[in-house]
């Protein structure tokens, strides 16, 4: 379990940094940033999930990454 934890993990915290990269170079490609923001709402409804077995560490980090990435998404022009 604790492998595919770090797996989630890395793949959020990938996803949040595309989200960063997004803000600071002023990106225009909203198909990604949209694409990007999907999946960090999909691996946030993980923990979510009943007897999703996951640890509270792990879905600790993943609901900071998820405020973190409500923040930069606050940031990003998606009209």
């Amino acid at each position: 379990m604790i492998r595919l934890e770090r797996s989630i993990l890395d793949q959020a915290n990938g996803y949040m940094r595309a989200l960063e990269e997004h803000v600071l170079e002023g990106s225009d490609d909203r198909d990604q940033v949209m694409a990007d923001l999907y999946q960090l709402k999909a691996l946030y409804t993980l923990p979510k999930t009943h007897d999703s077995g996951m640890s509270e560490e792990c879905q600790g980090m993943l609901e900071e990454i998820e405020r973190r990435a409500g923040i930069i998404a606050s940031k990003l022009t998606l009209d």
